[in-house]
């Protein structure tokens, strides 16, 4: 796995990936998942999305996956969704399989039977192609972003608060009126497209289902490692 990017959600990734794997494999609870972990530097990441510079992220964190691999990994996930907007050049260059963060959310999302979803994420997430474009194409969903001053509040505490560990109630209100508005345009679901916003907002914080992305690339990756043939636990 490809954390630090930014560190709080990697804590997430960790517990959630052990704790599925120790639930899936039962016996005495004390099995824990073949796990790999590398990072880069998350501000020097980010310098470069600011910069609009994607080439760099993907060498970035291509170096990182290039690691696991020669740690043994079988295959990678990248603990973040703003940087697959590299995804296509990263997975060029990594002889590993990339676990893709857009899937099992959209998987999840269309086994509920939601044929619209909204989606809270970074500027670059909620503007960009990578997510969108993917939810849209390849499976067929409609899709609302965050607008206006929602967008903005969302953003801006990701980079200000919760990338470095902070979570604020009045944040979380904010992360309230910005799913409202995406409910009242017509979400039937709300995809929390940030690593980090599962840790701030909760269920009961909006009145359609969330997905948290973090948690299902979890579960996904816990459903990989362990898949009939994988000699009970490729390690990841």
């Amino acid at each position: 796995m490809v954390g630090g990017v930014a560190w709080p959600s990697t804590m997430i990734y960790y517990q959630a990936i052990n704790e599925g794997v120790a639930k899936r494999l039962g016996g005495n609870g004390l099995h824990c998942a073949k796990l790999v972990l590398a990072q880069t530097d998350f501000e020097a990441v980010e310098r470069h999305q600011r910069d609009d510079r994607w080439d760099l992220v993907g060498k970035l964190l291509a170096e990182q996956g290039n690691k696991l691999k020669a740690a043994g990994a079988d295959f990678f996930l990248l603990a973040c969704n703003t940087v697959h907007t590299a995804h296509a050049q990263i997975q060029a260059a990594v002889e590993l399989p990339l676990l893709h963060i857009v899937d099992p959310a959209a998987s999840k999302a269309i086994g509920s039977g939601t044929k619209k979803v909204g989606l809270l994420g970074s500027r670059y997430t909620m503007r960009g192609t990578y997510f969108v474009d993917r939810l849209k194409d390849k499976h067929g969903l409609d899709v609302v972003v965050a607008q206006d001053e929602h967008e903005a509040n969302v953003n801006t505490a990701l980079y200000t608060e919760l990338a470095k560990g902070i979570f604020l109630e009045s944040t979380r209100m904010k992360f309230r009126a910005a799913i409202e508005d995406l409910v009242a345009r017509g979400a039937e679901t709300v995809i929390l497209g940030c690593t980090e916003f599962g840790m701030l907002v909760k269920a009961e914080d909006s009145p359609v289902p969330l997905i948290d992305t973090s948690i299902t690339h979890a579960e996904a990756a816990v459903e990989l490692a362990l898949a009939p043939g994988s000699a009970s636990g490729m390690c990841l």
